[in-house]
């Protein structure tokens, strides 16, 4: 029932992140239901949770039709639940909100929206009001009422709590219908606040690394459309230099990938070795650590430990064909500036294989250590037993290499491995360990 429980926590976040909790079932019992609108709201909100957990609890397994009936069992719940509140007359306050949300579970946009209208119309501020707002912007979008949604994102940036993720969504929704009504003036307001509120997002959620990229890139790509389509090709491209840069400051290989490409193909004439980021010289983001289970031929250090000297952290895999064509250049640099302070790590993991076999954990660090050998490699490998470093650097592909200045900053990425691609990074390196 894994997956019918992730499903379940996805539904629950198509309604605001404000949402109140799980509430137990209650059984009817002929009278007339009279419990508080809360509770109604809270009944079929859980419905989902405890069915799915009662379903665990029986071990059965993962059934379409059933998750089908059981979403159709909350959302007649949902509308059972509005009609008994509805059902008392005239509503004000906290009420109204639950009527509201009661009707987005129903998928009731026209309810949904009446309700939230009433409950907002002294402009209130708190985590219903700011809610409220949420669930108005997404079904006057589906109406194709633009002005009201941006209306109301507006009275959101003016009241608290706000969420940085709630706000790209709200945004998000605006900018896209602006694109579809071709308005792209407005469309580019409403995705510069799609890249700011991503831009918080990144700040304050720095667990979701996969989350950051998609929103920031996401983000960007439609305030570059936007300006591509109002004849401002330049800012474009200034929107994609930025991001890159920010990829690098994360760092985020993989959004470092995506804007560069779109770079490039935006303007195809573009100087690569422009790519190199002169003005990250005066950054001051640290990088995350090294994640190492086991150190090869290099005593273990930390990052901050390297300051003064110029690090290019490679990424790779025995068993990756680009990676090993690197090798020899990667050697050849070691080799040849190793005395102006240019230290190389081999990051990898166990992959539980190399040289055409499966290999336990302490037979593969003998194979790496024998592969170094025999490629005679000058530099140490840092070899972890999982995924954490390609997450904190946001790397997807190999090979992919991080040149690190003397003062601890990214300065560029690299990656795949054609000729132009090392030819470029070694330039790249001998301007790093001449820099002063």
């Amino acid at each position: 029932m894994t997956k019918a429980v992730s499903i379940f926590v996805l539904l629950l976040a198509s309604i605001s992140t404000f949402a109140q909790g799980l509430a137990p079932a209650v059984k009817p019992d002929g009278k007339a239901d009279k419990r508080p609108a809360q509770e109604l709201f809270e009944d079929a909100n859980g419905y989902l949770g405890r069915r799915f957990q009662e379903f665990n609890k029986q071990k059965l397994p993962y059934d379409p039709k059933l998750e089908a009936q059981t979403k159709k069992e909350q959302k007649d719940l949902a509308i059972k639940n509005a009609a008994t509140l509805q059902a008392r007359g005239s509503l004000k306050g906290d009420d109204l909100y639950y009527l509201g949300m009661l009707h987005h579970l129903a998928g009731d946009a026209d309810a949904a929206l009446a309700a939230m209208r009433l409950f907002l119309k002294d402009d209130p501020d708190g985590q219903k009001a700011q809610a409220a707002r949420n669930v108005v912007v997404l079904y006057s979008i589906k109406k194709d009422l633009i002005p009201e949604a941006a209306a109301t994102v507006a009275a959101y940036t003016r009241h608290q709590p706000q969420n940085a993720d709630d706000r790209y969504r709200m945004e998000l929704l605006i900018t896209d219908a602006y694109m579809r009504a071709k308005d792209h003036a407005s469309m580019t307001t409403h995705a510069r606040e799609m890249l700011a509120a991503s831009k918080k997002f990144s700040e304050t959620n720095k667990g979701e690394v996969f989350r950051r990229d998609e929103m920031l890139l996401k983000s960007t790509v439609l305030l570059a459309d936007s300006y591509l389509k109002t004849n401002k090709k330049e800012l474009a491209i200034d929107a994609l230099v930025d991001l890159r840069r920010l990829a690098i400051q994360l760092p985020s290989a993989s959004l470092y990938k995506d804007a560069t490409m779109r770079l490039i193909r935006l303007d195809p004439e573009l100087n690569t070795e422009q790519l190199f980021d002169d003005s990250l010289a005066l950054s001051n983001t640290a990088l995350p650590e090294l994640v190492a289970d086991e150190w090869i031929e290099q005593q273990p250090k930390k990052l901050a430990d390297l300051r003064g000297q110029v690090v290019l952290i490679d990424f790779w895999a025995t068993w990756c064909g680009p990676c090993r064509y690197t090798l020899p250049n990667l050697a050849r640099w070691q080799n040849a500036y190793k005395s102006k302070g240019l230290v190389i790590l081999g990051v990898t993991k166990y992959y539980g294989r190399g040289g055409g076999k499966e290999l336990k954990p302490d037979e593969e660090l003998t194979y790496l250590r024998e592969f170094r050998t025999r490629n005679k490699l000058p530099y140490g490998f840092v070899v972890e037993d999982g995924e954490k470093n390609d997450f904190n650097y946001g790397v997807n592909s190999i090979p992919t290499s991080f040149l690190i200045d003397r003062k601890g900053v990214v300065r560029y990425i690299s990656l795949g491995a054609n000729a132009d691609e090392i030819a470029l990074l070694g330039e790249l390196i001998k301007k790093l360990v001449e820099e002063k």
